[in-house]
């Protein structure tokens, strides 16, 4: 028989504000707000579906531009949009592409990995969805014949669309290998635009890969020129807030979104919607850099309102009322044990963002549950570490689960990846493009040694043997011009056979020389960069918010170098910019750190509690593992058991702050 006071004493808060962070609505599986409160932004979704309709109808390109103040719930909105609108369209979303160079490649690169994503309830991907939606198929006796037979396949659907589609035999070839499961995943890699081996092509029957800004944007306009007769595809590109910091140096790079916006109108690039979504201020600081022309391609601009209070308040039932269902007695209001005045208070105006209402929501639930317990004037609020951590182990396993393989990005992503991260670890003098060549330029960069005054340079290189000797080219180039003292090859791909060019000149130079190396990088080292940079983007869009702070990039390194969430790293322990961690190493540091963390910003909180979040994040951990890392955090001093008497599942546990130990 519990009480509503116990309950909140026992349970995790659930304004937790490492669940403020949204992005990828393929990955989140829990919004930032309950998508229950359909008044919230519900004008908004109005508008971009009454303009989604109008391209299903027409198939002409469409743009919108979502803008909102910082926590509005743009990327709420996004999702909700998905949520609500996937069997009416196909849905992808578009993180901010940093390399302008490329940036068709990365919209088709990211296109395909959405469309890979399987809608809620049905039991194929959406590409395969998309595919078998199509006219062709829509005859059922004629979409088992075609199934059947390649050729067949790609002449019926050649005769169908017999002009505007790019490598027309290639594609329809990629779209027939959809079909069979042994090829799915290496015509998905073809059609998002990886550098394929010889041996890949050859499986797939198909000449060369998608291998400029082109032919991406022609493949992605043979998307939409045969998809006119099913759904339309809703590009959302999210968080291009993060483009504008590169604005002082190249104003172009914000810019390139809308003219990829300008372009799907006039190349009449058929069938797609294209939501543009980033902040008010960066809207109104940059929209100067946009040209009239594409700023004319722009159909709706919608703007996120705040919300009121009845709507805040709504927010804060939505998110206590996992506490209440539990309670024996329900509290005499659904906002317990908050009140109305609580938010009139804050708010005095009648009006704020969703991210406001629930960091309000977490301040004061924390301040209840110590005030309960007689700790409310002895203990200090814990620094942003703690949080942080918790954060990164989330967005860690994120990352974990979404990346499967070092080539799911391109060599430009992770070089820009590894230079946001030296950047944070206050590594000096990073200079983008070491090489020369005009095509390899964006796998490399140069560096400051942190210990010693030299100029290291840096090339990251996962292409196929095929194009690797024109890497090893560009690299023979910039040794004998002495663009850099000592030069790393990043490179986890073989490096061919030992009679090829391409070999050669890699022995000469990363093998035969006592000056430059070559390190391997594994797929866990990646998985480090990935989680850094997507919260990067997240700084930049102002959407990165840790115990109530919307943190800016400064204090983002500052965390990263203060909780050392980087040091485990191998590729980074590799370059020599952070320590070797020792041969011996206890298997539950990771876990430790995360247990901690966790009770450190709930301060008093059940064990059965602790332990079930615990295993959430580490499935592997067992039952002899927990006992161990609870018990030496007792035996530091760090946390302690209030009721050593009771059933483990009874027990709380209460942090010990530090500046009370002894």
């Amino acid at each position: 028989m519990a009480t509503i006071d116990e309950i909140i004493q026992q349970e995790a808060n659930p304004f937790d504000p490492v669940t403020f962070k949204t992005g990828n609505f393929w990955q989140e599986e829990d919004s930032t707000i309950t998508s229950t409160i359909n008044s919230i932004h519900q004008e908004a979704i109005d508008q971009i579906t009454q303009l989604l309709t109008l391209v299903a109808q027409d198939h002409h390109a469409r743009t919108v531009l979502l803008t909102g103040e910082a926590g509005s719930g743009k990327s709420y909105v996004l999702k909700r949009l998905k949520d609500s609108l996937n069997s009416k369209a196909f849905f992808v979303y578009i993180s901010p592409i940093l390399d302008g160079d490329r940036i068709w490649r990365e919209t088709l690169k990211q296109t395909v990995d959405s469309l890979m994503h399987k809608p809620a309830g049905q039991k194929e991907s959406q590409l395969l969805l998309w595919l078998k939606s199509l006219s062709v198929f829509s005859d059922r006796n004629l979409m088992k014949k075609l199934l059947g037979e390649r050729n067949l396949f790609i002449n019926n659907f050649k005769s169908a669309y017999p002009t505007g589609i790019y490598q027309s035999k290639d594609f329809f070839g990629a779209l027939y290998d959809l079909n069979n499961p042994d090829l799915y995943f290496t015509a998905c890699r073809w059609l998002r635009g990886e550098d394929l081996d010889e041996e890949d092509l050859k499986d797939l029957k198909v000449r060369k890969s998608i291998d400029s800004e082109i032919a991406a944007q022609e493949i992605l306009a043979s998307f939409g020129k045969i998809s006119t007769s099913t759904y339309p595809i809703v590009l959302c590109f999210d968080q291009v807030d993060a483009l504008c910091q590169h604005s002082s140096i190249n104003p172009f790079s914000f810019q390139q979104v809308f003219n990829i916006s300008t372009t799907f109108h006039n190349e009449y690039i058929k069938n797609y919607l294209l939501l543009i979504s980033m902040t008010t201020d960066s809207w109104k600081q940059n929209n100067k850099y946009i040209p009239l022309p594409d700023k004319a391609r722009i159909e709706k601009a919608v703007a996120l309102k705040p919300i009121n209070l009845d709507q805040a308040e709504a927010l804060w039932v939505s998110r206590l009322h996992s506490l209440h269902s539990q309670a024996t007695l329900k509290p005499e209001t659904k906002i317990y044990p908050f009140t109305q005045e609580d938010l009139e208070k804050k708010f005095p105006g009648g009006k704020t963002t969703p991210r406001r209402a629930l960091t309000l929501g977490h301040q004061l639930l924390l301040e209840h549950k110590l005030k309960k317990v007689g700790l409310g004037t002895t203990v200090k609020p814990i620094g942003l570490t703690a949080e942080f951590k918790l954060l990164w182990e989330k967005e860690f396993s994120k990352t974990e689960q979404k990346i499967t393989r070092i080539r799911h990005f391109s060599e430009p992503e992770l070089v820009s990846m590894l230079g946001r991260a030296l950047s944070a670890l206050q590594v000096q003098n990073i200079q983008p493009k070491l090489l020369s060549s005009k095509t390899y330029a964006s796998y490399s960069f140069s560096y400051q040694e942190p210990q010693k005054n030299k100029t290291m340079g840096l090339v990251w290189a996962e292409n196929p043997s095929k194009t690797f000797f024109h890497t090893m080219n560009s690299c023979a180039v910039a040794e004998k011009e002495q663009s850099c003292q000592k030069m790393y090859l990043v490179r986890a791909e073989g490096n061919g056979k030992p009679n090829t060019k391409g070999y050669g000149l890699y022995k000469q130079i990363f093998v035969d020389s006592p000056n430059n190396r070559h390190v391997k990088p594994d797929l866990e080292s990646v998985h480090y960069l990935a989680t850094y940079d997507r919260l990067v983007n997240s700084v930049h869009c102002q959407e990165l918010v840790i115990a109530g702070k919307t943190l800016k990039l400064n204090e983002l390194e500052a965390l990263v170098k203060d909780s050392g969430v980087l040091k485990g790293c191998a590729l980074l322990q590799d370059l020599g910019i952070v320590p070797k961690e020792p041969i011996i190493k206890s298997i539950l540091d990771r876990e430790r750190s995360f247990l901690l963390s966790f009770v450190k910003t709930h301060h008093l909180i059940a064990r059965r509690v602790v332990i079930q979040t615990t295993v959430a994040q580490f499935p592997k951990l067992n039952d002899s593992q927990l006992e161990q890392i609870i018990q030496e955090l007792c035996q530091d001093s760090q946390i302690r058991i209030l009721d050593e008497s009771a059933k483990p599942d009874e027990q709380i546990i209460c942090l010990i702050p530090q500046q009370q130990v002894g």
